[in-house]
C-alpha cells in the first residue's frame, strides 16, 4: 500500500512539472532551464536497460549514440538555423578512478571561428529511487568564455504496468562570449529542438525493443 502510494505520488509531481510529451525553456538571470518528457509504452526494466547502454557507449564509445539516441541531431541539411553552433567529438574517454568522462572535440562556429581541442569532463551517476524508478544526473565540469556551468537530470518514472515517463531537466549558463551570442530564439533553434529530439529517440528504443521481445 505505501509503495503503491509513493508511486502514485511521484507520478502527480512528474505529470505537474513536465507535462506529457511537452518540451519548454525558462531563462533568468543569465541561465537556460528546459524541461522535456515523453510518454513511453516500455516496462520498467527495458527502459532502465536502455538507459544503463547509454551511459556505458557514453562513457566507452560514444560515436555509436550517433545510431540511436543522437541519431538526426547532428548538421541539419538545409537549415542554418539549426547549425549555428555544431560540435564534432574527436576522442572520448573515460577514467574508472574518477567516474569522469572526458570528450575531447572541436566547437564550430560557422563562418565565425572553429574553437580546437575542447576537452569536455563530466561525471554521469545513476541513482535508483525508492518509487521503483531511476535517475541519472549528468554533471559537467568546464568553464570559461563558451561555458560556465551545465549540468542535467534525466528520470525514468514508472506510471503503468508496461509504461514510463522519460523525463529531463537540464541547466546551461554560457560563458561570456556565448552569452552574447545565444539568444533565446538561437537556443530554441540549436538546443531545444535536439533535446526533443533525443527524448524521442530514447522512447523509440525503449518501445522497438519491447516489439523485439514480443516476435
Amino acid at each position: 500500500m505505501k509503495r503503491g502510494l509513493i508511486i502514485l505520488l511521484t507520478c502527480l509531481c512528474v505529470f505537474q512539472l513536465f507535462g506529457r510529451d511537452s518540451i519548454s525553456t525558462h531563462y533568468a538571470d543569465g541561465e537556460f532551464v528546459s524541461y522535456c518528457s515523453v510518454e513511453t509504452d516500455a516496462p520498467m526494466v527495458v527502459a532502465d536497460d536502455v538507459v544503463d547502454d547509454l551511459i556505458d557507449q557514453f562513457r566507452g564509445d560514444p560515436e555509436q549514440l550517433f545510431e540511436w539516441a543522437f541519431k538526426n541531431l547532428g548538421k541539419q541539411p538545409g537549415d542554418d538555423s539549426k547549425n549555428e553552433v555544431l560540435i564534432k567529438l574527436k576522442l572520448a574517454t573515460f577514467d574508472k578512478m574518477t567516474g569522469k568522462s572526458r570528450l575531447l572535440t572541436d566547437i564550430v562556429v560557422p563562418g565565425f571561428t572553429t574553437y580546437k581541442d575542447v576537452a569536455i569532463d563530466s561525471r554521469v551517476t545513476k541513482t535508483k529511487l525508492t518509487n521503483g524508478g531511476t535517475r541519472v544526473f549528468v554533471d559537467i565540469f568546464y568553464s570559461n568564455s563558451l561555458l560556465k556551468k551545465a549540468y542535467g537530470t534525466f528520470f525514468v518514472t514508472p506510471i503503468a504496468p508496461n509504461k514510463v515517463m522519460l523525463s529531463m531537466r537540464i541547466h546551461i549558463r554560457f560563458g561570456w562570449f556565448f552569452n552574447i551570442f545565444i539568444t533565446q530564439k538561437r537556443y530554441r533553434d540549436i538546443v531545444e529542438w535536439r533535446m526533443q529530439g533525443f527524448m524521442n529517440n530514447m522512447r523509440d528504443e525503449a518501445e522497438r525493443r519491447v516489439i523485439t521481445k514480443e516476435k
